[in-house]
């Protein structure tokens, strides 16, 4: 038709969105993969911690079981003596290398001799005697140099030999290493302590360790009294025949070998193991609500609630100063 214009709809543009369902849907995504990424760096976080807890621990403890045992090497250590007129080589030192209780001392600052045992709870303690010299302990800046003990300081030579029959020329004193090693605060802040002779008297207890929690020490015992001295090998002397812990060796039938029943029984001490309970430095984040599991040293499960990891390390030691090879 003339003057009829054709009439062509214009083309309509759909609004593009999301509906409800696919926005919660996107949200539900969304928050998994931001929870699982959460999760991950949790458990990469604390991961990292315990590792570098353990670390640590395991380095504590090492260090910690290398210092008793390199104590007890030299437990009983005597330097020899040569009279000028014979060829009998003796010690100055002869007495009891080692005495323990297995709750602490009451007082370690009592001299050797009366030491007596705590009762109740608490870590075992050991007491180690050595002949000190500057060659076997840290020589002090003095003029003479003097042997030291467990923490550094001087020891006095003040202790008369024991060299029976007495050599000619008579030997001067000799200085004696008496150091008694415990464990203290181990509630609050717990470690490996000593305090040692330093002469005439028992120096003050001084901290060693961290991150000590506990200590357990056993004997090897002989039948009899060992006999350092002796020229040839006797089993009844130099042979263990089982492991006893401190109150067990005190409650031996004495023999009466010796001049007191005190180096009867811990004369018979010819090896020494001990256990040293770690514990790490700091707690663990997020630790598992059930506890963290470990075992003690009687190696029974034990489970810790604080958070705190722990380990045992443990080592025996032979007392070669006290022992003739057949």
């Amino acid at each position: 038709m003339r003057g009829a214009h054709l009439f062509s709809p214009r083309p309509r543009h759909c609004v593009g969105g999301f509906t409800l369902l696919e926005l919660l849907i996107s949200v539900t995504i969304g928050l998994v993969i931001l929870a699982s990424s959460l999760s991950l760096y949790v458990a990469s976080s604390r991961g990292s911690q315990t590792s570098q807890l353990e670390t640590q621990m395991n380095e504590d403890g090492i260090l910690a079981i290398n210092l008793i045992q390199q104590q007890l090497k030299q437990a009983g250590y005597s330097q020899q003596i040569i009279p000028a007129a014979g060829a009998t080589v003796m010690g100055n030192f002869a007495g009891p290398a080692v005495r323990g209780c297995d709750k602490g001392f009451v007082n370690a600052g009592a001299a050797f001799d009366s030491l007596t045992c705590a009762t109740g709870r608490g870590s075992s303690a050991i007491a180690i005697r050595y002949e000190a010299t500057t060659d076997n302990t840290y020589a002090t800046a003095d003029t003479p140099a003097r042997a030291t003990n467990c923490v550094g300081n001087g020891i006095d030579a003040t202790t008369t030999s024991q060299a029976a029959p007495a050599p000619t020329p008579a030997p001067g004193n000799y200085a004696l290493a008496d150091n008694r090693y415990s464990v203290t605060d181990a509630t609050t802040a717990p470690m490996l302590s000593c305090r040692g002779s330093e002469g005439a008297a028992i120096g003050s207890s001084q901290p060693l360790l961290a991150n000590v929690e506990s200590m357990r020490i056993l004997y090897g015992v002989a039948s009899r009294p060992s006999a350092e001295l002796a020229a040839s090998y006797d089993p009844m002397r130099h042979q263990i025949v089982g492991y006893l812990d401190a109150s067990e060796v005190d409650a031996l039938l004495s023999t009466r070998t010796l001049p007191t029943d005190t180096e009867d029984r811990w004369g018979r001490v010819l090896s020494v193991r001990v256990c040293l309970l770690m514990r790490s430095d700091q707690p663990v984040n997020d630790a598992p609500e059930g506890g963290m599991t470990y075992k003690d040293c009687s190696n029974v499960d034990q489970k810790g609630t604080d958070g705190y990891l722990r380990r045992t390390f443990t080592t025996t030691v032979l007392l070669r100063n006290r022992v003739v090879i057949p």
